[in-house]
């Protein structure tokens, strides 16, 4: 794939007199710096889901997501630069092309949208929906909504690999659990906190544990990964896409202070979470911690937040 992608992307070394105070070495994963348009988790993401498509020789990409949806934007910035036609199946029979501008840059990018009623997007994981799709759109990959299959695990896991170090504790966003699936299968020790970015998330522990059941195929493997993970549900600030002026004032201050951008869906969120459990003293001295950026600044740019 003809792509110049910063890979490995930055360990930046974050400084905050609590993290001194507490004698912590706090890093953010700069998986945002990837690229511009495909960027933190989901090139990961899709990464390998790009390998199947070449090497089956597919003739283009559909994939599912909602109006504001990084992985929609970030199918469609590839499939532009790669020369790929791309489907989006969109959730929302009301919406159109110009209802917000990641739709509209989806679109500019050349992704062919269909919107559908949300009784219809709740089949996007069926078997005779994807073969009505096939039907209709002829040899397409379809990747599930936000890159959540086994490929998109085993991209995630990558990320380790360019540690110099397992730390003590991983943060991470989570939409689909796909990135924190991909945290737990490639490392051996590290506790994967999983922030989700939605209300009523519990359901993603499920889930998280059925994508990694696919990556490694073995259930009692996958259980025992399981136990390093802890899903965090209370910092969702409202729902999926919701947000409020204390959020958006901690990002901002964040952004003054580390200097990293942040969105308001998922890392703002997440690094809120990890400044509660430093502020709660859940952390063992000379504990080492990554925070994983996994992008979706796009969705904070487009919006003028």
């Amino acid at each position: 794939m003809n792509l110049n992608l910063n890979i490995p992307s930055p360990l930046q070394k974050l400084d905050d007199p609590l993290f001194t105070a507490h004698q912590l070495s706090v890093y953010l994963k700069r998986d945002d710096l990837i690229d511009a348009e495909i960027s933190g988790n989901k090139w990961r993401k899709l990464k390998f889901n790009l390998e199947k498509f070449r090497v089956m020789k597919y003739d283009a990409i559909l994939t599912f997501g909602g109006a504001y949806s990084n992985h929609i934007a970030a199918t469609a910035a590839a499939g532009r630069m790669l020369k790929i036609p791309t489907l989006g199946i969109i959730r929302g029979d009301e919406l159109t092309i110009e209802s917000n501008k990641t739709l509209s840059k989806a679109h500019a990018d050349g992704m062919q949208l269909e919107f559908v009623p949300r009784a219809v997007y709740e089949q996007r994981y069926e078997r005779i929906y994807h073969e009505e799709l096939r039907a209709k759109y002829g040899n397409v990959l379809i990747i599930e909504e936000g890159g959540a299959n086994h490929l998109g695990v085993f991209g995630v896991g990558e990320l380790l690999a360019e540690l110099p170090f397992e730390p003590d504790h991983l943060y991470v966003a989570a939409g689909t659990g796909t990135t924190a699936a991909g945290l737990l299968y490639a490392s051996e020790t590290v506790q994967v906190n999983a922030v989700a970015a939605l209300k009523g998330g519990d359901f993603l522990k499920a889930d998280i544990q059925k994508l990694l059941y696919y990556a490694m195929l073995d259930e009692a493997d996958s259980a025992e990964k399981m136990k390093r993970l802890v899903l965090r549900t209370e910092f969702h600030f409202g729902g999926y896409g919701k947000y409020t002026p204390e959020l958006l004032r901690f990002m901002k201050n964040c952004a003054l202070q580390h200097q990293v951008p942040l969105d308001q869906v998922y890392t703002a969120k997440m690094m809120y979470a990890f400044y509660a459990d430093l502020r709660a003293g859940k952390f063992e001295p000379q504990s080492s911690i990554v925070l994983v950026h996994t992008g979706g600044i796009q969705g904070a740019q487009l919006q003028g937040i």
